[in-house]
């Protein structure tokens, strides 16, 4: 079977001009290993995807490629119907042990078909678990190769990259599964082969802490691949979700936080209904060669770096973006019907063939995003969320942090929604740095009463999870609040001067550690103004001799020009970051005295509403 000569091509956003790093090599490191896989099996071939599978595979090819080679990609479910003439079954799964029981239906309800054979690729890794389940229930002898496609951290865009792992918060805090942390370590040191050791490495957080331990244990066993070359990254900031669990539970005022938000993006898609798009029929400008498996009545819009009026509005606050688009229509109008009387023949030709269809996509990408904010432009002006966004903005500021809250109270005895009212009853928990027992029974009690007693179950998930607490002596917020200036009362939201712009108010903690950090002595400095937050305080050098080589990932810089070249500071979310968080860091990125460049990397892209969803079921 023929290879793509460029793995690289499919996803040309991923390389940002002037960039130290260049996430296109670890694309092509996951897509090799695929195709190393599929090309030790001969003969047809369906793949059968694990639902929590599809996204990483978007991340990593297009579905032109499994075309190009004859193969079927399909989702996993209990009642798939599998082609007769198809010879392997290729199972691309997470290690779930529960999603054996499906393999098992398809191997005794398909096995009989002469020479056909069932293959599994788990994602990370291989699990005996699973391997045994389907043992005991003699099966295992149908399935051909057992292997592992070893994904840990994929490419997201030019600066951000995620392990797909929507409940790592929750698996560590709540179930006590840490093989997510372990991941992200496998991460970090295959991160390091690609683009060289990093030699300044800073954190906060239990979790955070357990990470690099880990991860500084596997480098240590892998001496083979050192070089001598320190890499492209010189720093890496490690943060636990843990050391701040009010950001992510805040409403995000930024373009990009709030689609997420309303409509939810994934793997740099939004799916809205084609009917909104009057100006285009469902069929055109859908680019179903974009999907692996399509749906017929989405239509489908691009959200990554590649689509240049995005990159220009993702991480603007949303007050912002209304007048950069009516700006560029204006702009679009202008160009498209200016004059032609002093043109001659070849210019207008020219105008024609070269300018003019630039104009006709930036005027549909315009138009489109001039729909999706005026979707958002109804949601805000929604009296409840207007109302919802006061109250937080309440408990940021800790006004009467320590007494029930008389908008929470209404919105129980309303039954309102009770994601949302959990979400208020914790912001004033992270605010006040715990509640008072008797106020945290009141809440109990009140929620109980209209929402039935099953919602205690729910109470406790998110004590366990730390979002529910007893007040401590500390009240690190309130300290933090001042010390590091987390909210700000003057911000500015059109060319803004702070990282607060993000939640008009509010700069998340985590960005402000970030931001801070980047100063002389900076980390120093942070050490004794955050010992008051839950967990170590850490840091480390890694010398050359750690055990960790890799390329330089194309920095061809020479030693007399280094005091001028961007320093590159790796910042690794455990547990999972905002779309807020990530525009905070970006524009600090964007100043100039900053000097950075940031790669970012997460266990998962979370919401207000994800993030809760994924702790508050049981």
């Amino acid at each position: 079977m023929r290879t793509p000569n460029r793995a690289s091509d499919m996803f040309p956003y991923l390389r940002s001009p002037g960039q130290r790093f260049n996430l296109q090599l670890l694309q092509e490191a996951a897509y090799r290993e695929l195709v190393q896989h599929l090309d030790r099996i001969e003969g047809s071939t369906i793949i059968v995807l694990d639902e929590a599978m599809i996204g990483p595979f978007e991340l990593v090819t297009k579905p032109k490629f499994f075309a190009d080679r004859g193969i079927r990609l399909v989702a996993l479910k209990p009642d798939l119907v599998l082609p007769k003439d198809i010879r392997n079954i290729v199972y691309v799964l997470r290690p779930r042990v529960s999603l054996m029981d499906q393999l098992v239906g398809h191997v005794k309800a398909y096995g009989q078909v002469g020479g056909r054979q069932f293959h599994i690729l788990f994602a990370p890794r291989r699990s005996c678990l699973c391997v045994n389940q389907l043992q005991n229930k003699g099966v295992i002898g149908s399935f051909g190769r057992i292997d592992e496609l070893s994904w840990s951290f994929l490419p997201l865009d030019a600066d951000v990259v995620t392990m797909e792992i929507p409940n790592a918060y929750r698996d560590v805090s709540i179930d006590g599964d840490t093989s997510s942390l372990y991941q992200v370590a496998i991460g970090l040191v295959q991160l390091q082969r690609l683009y060289g050791r990093i030699p300044k490495i800073y954190g906060k957080g239990v979790q955070a802490q357990r990470v690099w331990d880990q991860a500084k244990h596997l480098g240590m066993e892998e001496k083979s691949l050192y070089n001598g070359d320190k890499g492209a990254i010189d720093q890496l900031i490690l943060l636990d979700r843990g050391i701040d669990l009010l950001s992510p539970l805040a409403t995000q005022l930024t373009y990009e936080g709030l689609i997420d938000e309303f409509y939810g993006i994934r793997q740099n898609k939004l799916n809205l209904p084609a009917d909104l798009f009057s100006s285009d029929k469902t069929a055109e400008g859908r680019r179903p060669e974009e999907h692996l498996l399509e749906t017929s009545e989405k239509k489908t819009i691009l959200m990554h770096s590649g689509e240049q009026l995005y990159a220009e509005l993702r991480n603007k606050n949303f007050n912002e973006v209304t007048k950069l688009l009516a700006r560029k229509a204006r702009e679009i109008h202008t160009q498209m019907h200016a004059t032609s009387q002093d043109k001659t023949v070849q210019e207008i030709k020219s105008f024609v063939e070269n300018v003019l269809p630039q104009l006709m996509a930036q005027k549909k990408s315009t138009s489109e995003h001039t729909t999706i904010a005026g979707l958002i432009h109804e949601q805000v002006n929604n009296t409840t969320f207007s109302d919802d966004l006061a109250a937080e903005q309440e408990f940021m500021v800790c006004a009467d942090i320590d007494k029930p809250s008389a908008y929470i109270e209404d919105k129980i005895a309303s039954k309102a929604d009770l994601r949302n009212v959990m979400r208020l009853i914790c912001l004033q928990c992270a605010a006040g740095s715990g509640l008072k027992d008797k106020l945290l029974n009141h809440y109990k009690r009140e929620v109980a009463q209209v929402y039935g007693l099953e919602v205690l179950l729910t109470f406790s998930n998110l004590e366990m999870a730390g979002l529910l607490h007893p007040q401590t002596d500390s009240r690190a917020y309130a300290v933090l609040r001042k010390t590091l200036h987390l909210t700000v009362e003057d911000n500015v939201e059109v060319d803004p001067k702070d990282i607060s712009y993000v939640h008009s108010f509010y700069a998340p903690l985590t960005a402000r550690l970030v931001e801070l950090s980047l100063k002389p002595l900076g980390w120093q400095t942070l050490k004794s103004q955050i010992n008051n937050l839950h967990g170590p305080t850490f840091e480390d050098f890694q010398a050359q001799l750690i055990g960790i080589g890799g390329r330089n990932a194309g920095s061809t810089v020479s030693e007399g020009s280094l005091l001028h070249v961007p320093r590159v500071v790796l910042v690794c979310f455990v547990g999972g970051c905002t779309f807020a968080e990530i525009a905070a860091l970006r524009f600090l990125a964007d100043q100039e005295d900053n000097n950075v460049e940031f790669l970012i990397a997460t266990t998962k892209i979370i919401n207000k509403n994800t993030f809760l969803d994924s702790l508050m079921s049981t």
